[in-house]
């Protein structure tokens, strides 16, 4: 979850866990630590037709998450951070 300093800008103050509520602070526009964000359109045939989904998780939260999978995220190494 985002929260705004001014809606008219859209720079957020800092970002709150969907998961366990650890509030993460945002200097600059950037988060200070690891942060999953997560927007699902739901489209047809899904039961959710025209929903929209967001959520933030810290890293934790997302360790934890996909630590029940059945099968594990697929990963790979950025070389270089733009």
């Amino acid at each position: 979850m985002r929260e705004y300093k001014k809606e008219e800008t859209k720079a957020s103050e800092h970002i709150i866990c969907n998961g366990c509520g650890k509030v993460i602070a945002v200097k600059h526009g950037m988060p200070m630590e690891g942060v999953l964000r997560v927007r699902q359109v739901w489209e047809y045939m899904s039961g959710k037709d025209g929903q929209v989904d967001s959520f933030d998780l810290c890293e934790e939260c997302y360790d934890r998450m996909t630590k029940q999978f059945r099968i594990p995220p697929a990963t790979s190494e950025v070389i270089e951070f733009v």
